[in-house]
């Protein structure tokens, strides 16, 4: 009985959100209104940029958690192998490198568990939504915002359908074009299958919910596409000026071939070799090398005395 009320109420709080939800769709188009350009469409685009800019700084920090992960990968892949005996061992180091680093690994859940509500309740309130003025339901070539592709599909002929393919072609496009450039290693299987996974998945979602909800994911994309332009540039300043300090001697050492320079495990440099190879010589070679010096100046004073004859 706990377990059915407990239910029952959460349940009447959810609808309460998607009643919120829907009048917010409906104070939105009144703004559009009062612009003199009413739309639906527009409404959700409007409300899309309010989300965006509420969730801006998590988005920031993720998008840069991410970035720094990603660039942190071929560190994590060599403390695995290092530590492959010992998994307990390599997962406190993996954490530690984090720690270093300023990296969360769970940054990026949370933008995406604010998200998830504001999606379905999306979801529900398109569904039967009541329009103030249902001739503003449409948008551009979009009869209705409500309607997905396969209803428009059976409404009419192809002309009144393509619009919503469209917005599922863009809905696909905008999901790979923001993976993309947030990847920073395109060689790690991972990052290539979800490359290409969500973009497909995107599209199916597109495909089979109402229009409204691809246009908010379409708006939503771009504007994180711009957001991630400027987090990668920002990234690659901060590298660079990191490098111009690593190669002046002045900031943390660097990767080597994708091996942490400061942890090589008690592997000699090849100058330190030489230099071991040099001090082990054997006392004929080291005669030898000194007789050499010797005849080199030798005949350095030999060439004096030959100019000032």
């Amino acid at each position: 009985m706990f377990i059915s009320s407990t239910a029952m109420t959460g349940l009447a709080v959810w609808q309460t959100f998607v009643d919120y939800f829907s009048e917010f769709i409906n104070l939105s188009y009144s703004f559009t209104s009062m612009i003199g350009f009413p739309s639906y469409g527009l409404a959700i685009i409007f409300i899309t940029v309010l989300i965006k800019l509420a969730l801006f700084p998590i988005t920031h920090k993720q998008m840069k958690s991410m970035r720094a992960m990603q660039a942190l990968q071929p560190k994590v892949r060599w403390l695995q192998d290092k530590y492959s005996d010992d998994p307990q061992l390599s997962q406190q180091k993996m954490m530690e490198l984090y720690k270093e680093h300023g990296v969360n690994p769970l940054g990026g859940c949370l933008p995406l568990l604010i998200q998830m509500p504001i999606f379905i309740a999306f979801y529900q309130a398109l569904f039967g939504f009541q329009f103030v003025n249902a001739a503003d339901s449409g948008f551009f070539m979009l009869k209705d915002i409500s309607l997905s592709a396969p209803q428009a599909f059976e409404m009419g002929s192809f002309e009144l359908a393509w619009p919503y393919w469209l917005l599922i072609v863009l809905a696909a496009l905008t999901t790979f074009i923001q993976q993309r450039i947030s990847m920073v290693e395109s060689t790690d299987p991972t990052q290539k299958t979800m490359l290409y996974f969500m973009p497909v998945f995107m599209g199916w979602i597109a495909y089979k919910l109402p229009a409204g909800l691809p246009l908010y994911w379409v708006t939503f994309n771009t504007l994180g596409i711009l957001q991630q332009l400027i987090v990668n540039r920002s990234a690659e300043k901060d590298e660079r000026a990191a490098m111009e300090k690593a190669a002046d001697g002045s900031g943390p050492e660097m990767l080597r071939k994708g091996k942490p320079v400061e942890e090589n495990d008690g592997q000699p440099d090849e100058e330190t070799d030489e230099a071991t190879d040099d001090q082990q010589a054997s006392p004929q070679k080291q005669i030898r090398k000194k007789g050499g010096a010797s005849n080199g100046k030798g005949g350095n004073n030999r060439k004096k005395g030959q100019k000032r004859r």
